[in-house]
């Protein structure tokens, strides 16, 4: 029997926020040994592909095959209170993909996971100083130095998540010498967000909303920093918009990406460039709330923005490896709903495409059958169940590496033929 294990990271989800990349839960390469160790040790003359899926959040570089990777760099950066902290910078192998409306076989193309600067903090209290008194003037920094390494026809991904920082990309903007500096810079280039939350930066769902149940501010200060970051967020919309074309070349117009735009599979980033426009950037657009607020100002000075997991399957090959097997494996911390562009409804719709079962693995599952089969997934096995008290990886990571092989061997005894 053919088995594609392609999960995703398994993190805690205080208030509906994946902990990503913050020390507690597995990452998905660690998951997929977990469950194909099980797997091995029960049905061991099955043929398993190990295929481990990222969204764009922190840590998406390390799901990246090393056959796919030409060169790898760490490039250190500055945290939200200033510390320390690198990031990678892979530049992957040439392909025959089509990135935008062009094409882009002698181009080459480049991952930078972005997120891992300011990853979101477990800690409440950490993460309330980083609202109250972290810039996201690092992420300019970590972006000015990725660009720096490019071609005037490469394109750059950039890896962006939720963050507690909630400066309107005000410090991005500063670290790359402020507007117009930072159009010219891009006016050649292919800027890519590849987002693993599709929060908007205000509104009444947006990430300032947020902030009250992330970190330990209260409602109201956090409405009074909302305010200020959308506030300036929109002065640097308004103001990129105000801009000339700069004196590296033409004005672009601007690549308006919408959930509508991408809920089929993925088609070698066909939806990239393809939906142009003039609508205009606000704090209530889709995706705008990532890094802080600095995916809508490098909106408006003309990147272009795609749901994480959908950009990720296309760097990892997702296509090609569902093809040819016989049953598919995803997994995902926590599962309340299952989003058409996030990790398990993107790995299900894969299967789907092929006629192939699909099963979910979950710390937590509260998902109905009927929603799970609208996504693909043919069933799910939990940790804990849906209304248990205690939280599914309270047992520590030893504990729940032991508890995926355990599913790993129950999958194979449930599924193989």
């Amino acid at each position: 029997m053919k088995v594609l294990l392609a999960p995703g990271g398994m993190w805690p989800e205080p208030n509906g926020v994946p902990l990503a990349g913050s020390g507690h839960g597995l990452a998905p390469s660690r998951v997929v040994s977990c469950l194909a160790r099980g797997w091995r040790a029960t049905r061991p003359h099955d043929a398993l592909t190990l295929l481990p899926m990222a969204d764009g959040g922190p840590g998406s570089a390390q799901v990246i095959a090393p056959e796919r990777v030409a060169s790898r760099e760490a490039i250190q950066g500055q945290g939200p209170l200033g510390q320390v902290r690198e990031v990678d910078l892979v530049r992957l192998t040439p392909s025959s993909s089509r990135f935008g409306n062009r094409h882009r076989t002698e181009a080459r193309t480049w991952f930078l996971d972005a997120a891992r600067l300011l990853a979101l903090p477990a800690d409440p209290e950490e993460a309330a100083q980083e609202a109250l008194e972290g810039s996201t003037y690092g992420l300019g920094g970590v972006i000015g130095t990725a660009l720096s390494r490019t071609g005037p026809s490469d394109t750059l991904l950039v890896g962006m998540a939720r963050s507690a920082v909630h400066d309107g990309g005000l410090g991005a903007m500063d670290a790359l010498g402020g507007l117009r500096a930072a159009k010219d810079l891009l006016a050649h280039r292919s800027l890519g967000l590849v987002l693993a939350d599709d929060i908007a930066l205000g509104g009444m769902n947006g990430a300032g909303a947020a902030l009250a149940s992330v970190t330990s501010i209260s409602p109201e200060r956090a409405q009074e920093l909302d305010r200020r970051a959308c506030a300036r967020a929109m002065e640097g919309v308004s103001a990129a918009e105000d801009l000339g074309p700069g004196a590296a070349g033409a004005r672009r117009s601007l690549p308006v990406v919408s959930l509508l735009d991408d809920v089929g599979p993925p088609s070698a980033f066909a939806h990239a460039g393809d939906s142009t426009g003039t609508a205009r950037l606000r704090v209530s657009t889709w995706g705008t709330g990532a890094g802080g607020g600095s995916a809508l100002v490098l909106r408006a000075l003309g990147a272009w923005a795609r749901p994480g997991a959908r950009v990720m399957a296309e760097l990892v090959g997702l296509g090609d490896a569902v093809r040819g097997q016989d049953l598919v494996v995803a997994a995902w911390g926590e599962l309340y709903d299952v989003l058409v562009d996030g990790v398990v409804g993107v790995v299900g719709q894969q299967a789907a495409s092929q006629a192939l079962p699909c099963v979910m693995v979950g710390g937590r599952c509260a998902v109905t059958r009927g929603e799970l089969a609208a996504a693909g997934v043919t069933n799910a096995y939990g940790l804990r169940e849906p209304r248990a008290a205690d939280p599914w990886d309270a047992a520590g990571t030893h504990e729940l590496e032991s508890q995926l092989t355990d599913i790993g061997s129950r999958l194979a005894r449930t599924w193989s033929r």
